[in-house]
């Protein structure tokens, strides 16, 4: 079996939590992917950072401002309420401005004449920014300012989740970057279990690296076919029982027509190479002017099924075909 990265897989997953409805912060979201992923008993070695989380946030959405906007409303909320009583209140500028990781937000209170601006107060909270409580009287220029209060930050926290509902697709994992897109589509396969009688070699993402192994003998110049080799059981990942519809529809615009074509009829090759396809499909499939691809992709899908081979890691078959693809745009 191929070395485990629980550290890429756990990042990965904990930004996916951070920027969901959920609005984990870094140690729960890192907890909450190690139960998902079954990860086990992880060592804090192979914990990744919250740097490298924050990363992941960067890769999970054109929409990362919305998100990293809708995750620091969620943090002010959190905080806000354990001075409710005293009418905490945030600038409203934040509705607008830049919004960045690690940065200091500052939620202000009405407070006594003694208790002025140079009393902070961190604000416990485990999240992406650094939040803190200033204390200042209520003629204090910082209230000239428009501010919102627990009420408006509700409301302007159900307006950004219809906006991210209308926008950006039901999973909110898909990155701008289409081979991390791709990462976070193969891991989950590692602990999907293939049947034991077809399938001898164990989880479904070992058999797509052996696939994707066995294509580059072939075809270790056209990206097309490398990714429908190595994505072809991602949407096991997602609905088992109709996993080539799932993982089309997860890949959508991320691969082209040729490499959905490869995937989509993959399993009417394999019927055509054991004699169970009927006559007018093996017609139709016949004319496809990737036909020997197909039957290629299929004898790969074949040999890929073997106990203990060597197998490279996701992020290094990703790499292989992203400089690849690098290398192709070069004489367009």
């Amino acid at each position: 079996m191929h070395a485990k990265n629980w550290r890429e897989k756990i990042a990965i997953r904990s930004a996916a939590l951070m920027c969901a409805p959920s609005g984990f912060g870094y140690d729960k979201a890192r907890q909450e992917a190690i139960r998902l992923l079954g990860c086990g008993a992880i060592a804090p070695s192979q914990l990744p950072t919250k740097k490298e989380i924050r990363e992941k946030i960067g890769l999970l959405s054109g929409h990362q401002q919305t998100l990293l906007r809708r995750c620091l409303l969620d943090q002010f909320l959190a905080a806000m309420q354990h001075f409710e009583t005293e009418s905490p209140q945030v600038d409203a500028a934040w509705l607008t401005a830049e919004i960045l990781p690690d940065t200091q937000y500052v939620i202000q209170i009405r407070g006594e004449a003694e208790h002025k601006a140079s009393a902070t107060v961190p604000v416990e909270t485990d999240g992406i920014f650094l939040l803190v409580v200033r204390r200042s009287s209520a003629g204090d220029a910082i209230f000239n300012r428009p501010h919102l209060g627990i009420a408006e930050l509700r409301t302007e926290i159900e307006r950004l989740d219809l906006a991210l509902e209308a926008s950006v697709p039901a999973t909110t994992s898909v990155p701008a970057d289409r081979f991390a897109h791709f990462a976070a589509l193969l891991f989950p396969l590692e602990v999907v279990m293939l049947s034991p009688t077809r399938h001898p070699e164990g989880d479904a993402l070992y058999h797509s690296l052996q696939v994707f192994q066995q294509g580059q003998q072939f075809r270790d110049y056209d990206e097309e076919f490398l990714l429908a080799a190595l994505l072809h059981d991602v949407g096991k990942g997602i609905d088992p029982e109709n996993h080539v519809v799932a993982g089309l529809a997860a890949l959508e615009t991320h691969i082209s027509q040729r490499t959905a074509d490869l995937i989509e009829l993959h399993h009417e090759a394999h019927r055509y190479r054991d004699g169970t396809l009927g006559m007018r499909a093996r017609r139709r499939l016949e004319l496809h002017p990737d036909f020997e691809d197909l039957l290629l992709l299929a004898e790969c899908d074949v040999k890929g099924r073997v106990c203990g081979v060597r197998v490279p890691e996701v992020e290094q078959a990703l790499e292989q075909i992203r400089e690849l693809s690098e290398k192709c745009a070069e004489f367009d």
